[in-house]
Order: structure tokens, then C-alpha cells, then sequence
């Protein structure tokens, strides 16, 4: 800046005064402000060109940065494709993961291992990649402590070495054993629990990286979801089996019981017959009553050996012949039978069945049975001076039949429990009520068979109304019937 004000002031000197000594100074300082004005250039020169390079390396680090997280998240789609594409099967999901892993890290082997809750050991999982031969699957005991497997298991902290045959936190067995220098132990784990590791090696010395660990972590997050499914599965499997050997056996006995049971009931029963009739001589009144009681209990025994029966026949896929009939009529029937028993409790039964009801598509047999149960159950949880009332309506492509008493009503606690087999509500013991819990399981199975629906409602202390629907006859001519629902 001084230079270029002596060159400015100088602009201003007479001629007369300027001499060849000041034309000498002014040329050298001109010339020296020149020199200063090149200094100053290739310094900011060479300035630029270091942040241009340094923009460019920095540039191409986050090019590269970028390129490398879409090719994680490729892979990572590509991992979740395959898990669920293979959702139900957990071995062709661990091979599909473990082949991509190894593609996207050049890696020699990746391999699952999952905990044995049996054995407590690590095993490793089918479809290993890289693995040879079965002798390279090995089963890690979770007490060995210098296993960095059992390690990151139990600590659920990933692990990484660069030379697994000589670093000392590592089992240096298995590492030759899969013949690998680098490796990487990532745990695999839920928020409630572990489940295993997936272990990635490389023949190769110090060969992974950090962000190699990273994106292993984010693979190994996708993978616990699926080693979880795939155990819940094997136990879900497991305890199907069971239960269904279970209801074989359960099934078999049933079956082997009742027809067992039946020979012999029916000769107690027709020798009770014959002494209650004097065939052995007369009785006394007292021995009378006593027989009077074993044949009531034969007869329970009887009708229950018949709905085991008829339970084990329905569960067996009997077919159901079906025709079109008069539900009515079944109706009839049925009150007809219980009737006494309904007078000596001092309980009535009414009947409302419209003149027009549609003919429907049943199996008079089982259908039978179904109205039969309804109204004794009904006639059993009713007290002394209750009544039951059995109607039908037509409901276009269904008839509804409706069994509604005044009695003791259902727990409501207990209502999804109500069609299971052996199953009581709590409150029979008011009315004291027999039997074996089997008759509404029966009815649920026959009315299933025919197509149709059974519901109830039911309130304690006001009573249980049980419907159940059948389809219509839809082709059948509809012959007239009486008030009751009888062919007139």
C-alpha cells in the first residue's frame, strides 16, 4: 500500500523536478510491488488449489459414503425379501440371509447359531454358507466362557478380531476349525431375550471393518425376528403334536370305554328288569325302592355311555343324512317325552309354532337329539313352577328354533366356556342338576354339521334362551299344517 501511494503522489511532481535517480527509484519500487502482486497470487493460487483437492476428497468420501449405504439398504431389501419369502420355513430363510450377507462383505463364512434350551448350547444352523461338511457344525455349550460366542450371547455386545487363531479372548479351536483369520461375532436378540449369534469370518487377516460390524448388526436385527418365529413355530408344532396324540388316545379310550360299558349295562339293566317284575320272587317294599334306585342309575349310566358315543361317532365326520322334514313335528315329539318329567317337577312346557313354517334340510335322527338335550337342559336348570317355552320362526333362508326357560341362568364368566365338553356351569349344584357337561358340546357338533349356527343369551337368576338355525327347504311344496305345526 505505501508503494502505491509514493507511485500516486509522485503522479503529482513537476516534471521539471523529476531526476534519473527518482525514475530509478520509482521503476524498482513498481517493480518490487509487482513481485509482492505474484507472491500474493501464488499463494491464493496454491490455497485454492489445496481446498479444491480437499473439496474433492471430501466429495468423493461421501460419494463413496452414499454408494455404500444404497448398497446396504439394497441388501438390506434384498435380506427382507428373502425373509419373507421364506416366512414359514426357517431353513431356506437362513440360507437365503447368510449367502447375501457373505456376497455384500466378501466374506468366506457366515453361520447362525441358535440356543438348544434342551442342551444349552449354541448350535449351528443348516445352511451355513461355506461350511463343507457336517463335522464343521458344531454345539457350544453357554458355559464356556472363552467362547467369544457365548460371550456376545450372554452380554449381547457385538464382537470383532482380526486374527481369531491368536487372539486369546477367542476359542482358538473352533476359529481353525472353520479355517478364519478376521471375524465377527453379532448377537441375535430380542427386546425380551437372546436367541443365538451370527458369526462372519474371513480367511483373510484384519479384513472387516467398522462399518462391516455396523451393517452385521443391522442384518443381525432382521434376523432375530425370524429365529424367533421359526422357535415359536417349532413349539407351536411341537405342542399341536401333543395335544393331538393326546386326543387320540383321549379319543381311543372314549370309544373302548363306551362300547365296554355298554354290554354289561344292558344285562344289569335287564336283570333289575326282571326282579323289579317279581321273576324272582316277590319283593318287599324296601327292596323295591332300592331297585327302584340301582335302575335309575343304570339309566344314567346308559345315557351317558350313549353321548359318548354319539360324541366320539360325530367327531369321527359321521355324515349327516339329511331330508326335508317338519321341525315341528320333531318338536311335538320331544315335548311329548318330557312331559312327565316336567309335571312331576311341577314345571310346564308351552310350544308357539307358526301354521306356515317352511320344511327344513335336516338329519331327523341328530336333529332330534339336539332338541331333545336343549329341553332337558332347560327343564333341568328351571325350579319348581318355572316354565319352558320352544318356539320356531322362519327368517327367509333359515328357520330359527328357540328353547327359552325362567331358571337359574349362565354365569356370564363363563359363557365362552358353555359348548366345551365335560363342562358345568358353576351354579348347577342350586337346582341340583345332573349330568355330564356333554349334551350342548353335542349339540354345537350337530348343528356344525348341518350348516347351521347355536347361540344363547342368558342372565342369572332370569333364565337361558338357546337358539339354533337350519336352512330352509327352499324347493319343498309347503303342505298346510295345524296351530302346532302338525300336518293337518
Amino acid at each position: 500500500m505505501r508503494t502505491c501511494f509514493m507511485i500516486f503522489s509522485m503522479n503529482h511532481v513537476p516534471e521539471s523536478l523529476m531526476r534519473p535517480e527518482m525514475e530509478l527509484a520509482l521503476a524498482a519500487a513498481a517493480l518490487a510491488a509487482l513481485a509482492w502482486t505474484f507472491v500474493l497470487y501464488w499463494r491464493m493460487r496454491r490455497k485454492l488449489a489445496d481446498s479444491l483437492a480437499q473439496t474433492q476428497e471430501a466429495l468423493s468420501e461421501a460419494r463413496g459414503k452414499v454408494l455404500h449405504r444404497r448398497r446396504e439398504v439394497k441388501t438390506l431389501r434384498v435380506v427382507a425379501a428373502a425373509l419373507t419369502a421364506e416366512a414359514e420355513q426357517a431353513r431356506p430363510a437362513f440360507s437365503a440371509v447368510v449367502t447375501i450377507v457373505s456376497k455384500y462383505l466378501k466374506a468366506d463364512l457366515v453361520a447362525l447359531l441358535t440356543l438348544d434350551e434342551e442342551t444349552m448350547e449354541l448350535v449351528t444352523q443348516p445352511g451355513a454358507f461355506g461350511l463343507d461338511s457336517e463335522d464343521q457344525f458344531y454345539r457350544i455349550p453357554i458355559s464356556a466362557e472363552n467362547s467369544s460366542s457365548v460371550r456376545a450371547f450372554k452380554t449381547g455386545e457385538p464382537f470383532m478380531t482380526g486374527d481369531a487363531q491368536s487372539d486369546p479372548s477367542v476359542s482358538a479351536g473352533y476359529a481353525k476349525l472353520w479355517n478364519i483369520r478376521s471375524l465377527m461375532v453379532v448377537p441375535l436378540k430380542t427386546k425380551s431375550h437372546s436367541l443365538g449369534v451370527l458369526r462372519v469370518g474371513s480367511v483373510r487377516p484384519r479384513y472387516f471393518t467398522a462399518d462391516d460390524l455396523s451393517f452385521a448388526r443391522l442384518i443381525a436385527d432382521e434376523v432375530a425376528i425370524l429365529v424367533e418365529t421359526a422357535m415359536l413355530n417349532r413349539k407351536l408344532s411341537w405342542a399341536t403334536e401333543q395335544l393331538e396324540a393326546l386326543n387320540r388316545i383321549k379319543d381311543e379310550f372314549v370309544s373302548t370305554a363306551s362300547h365296554e360299558f355298554r354290554t354289561p349295562l344292558t344285562t344289569l339293566g335287564g336283570f333289575l328288569t326282571m326282579l323289579m317284575e317279581g321273576e324272582a320272587g316277590p319283593l318287599a317294599e324296601k327292596q323295591m325302592k332300592f331297585l327302584k334306585m340301582a335302575m335309575k342309575s343304570v339309566k344314567r349310566l346308559e345315557a351317558i355311555v350313549l353321548e359318548l358315543l354319539d360324541l366320539t361317532r360325530l367327531e369321527g365326520g359321521v355324515a349327516m343324512e339329511m331330508r326335508a322334514l317338519r321341525i315341528g313335528e320333531i318338536i311335538h315329539t320331544s315335548v311329548e317325552s318330557h312331559v312327565p318329567q316336567a309335571m312331576n317337577a311341577q314345571k310346564s312346557i308351552s310350544v308357539e309354532i307358526p301354521e306356515s313354517l317352511p320344511l327344513v334340510m335336516a338329519d331327523p335322527k341328530w336333529i332330534s337329539l339336539v332338541v331333545d338335550n336343549l329341553l332337558s337342559n332347560a327343564l333341568k336348570f328351571t325350579r319348581p313352577g318355572g316354565r319352558v317355552l320352544i318356539s320356531a320362526r322362519d327368517k327367509g333362508e333359515f328357520v330359527v328354533v328357540s328353547i327359552q326357560d325362567n331358571g337359574i341362568g349362565i354365569p356370564p364368566s363363563e359363557h365362552n366356556r358353555i359348548f366345551e365338553k365335560f363342562f358345568r356351569a358353576s351354579n348347577h349344584s342350586e337346582v341340583k342338576a345332573p349330568g355330564t357337561g356333554l349334551g350342548l358340546a353335542l349339540c354345537r357338533e350337530v348343528v356344525s354339521k348341518h350348516g347351521g349356527r347355536i347361540w344363547f343369551d342368558s342372565h342369572p337368576g332370569k333364565g337361558t334362551t338357546f337358539h339354533f338355525l337350519l336352512a330352509r327347504e327352499q324347493d319343498a311344496a309347503l303342505p298346510q299344517t295345524d296351530a302346532d305345526g302338525r300336518a293337518a
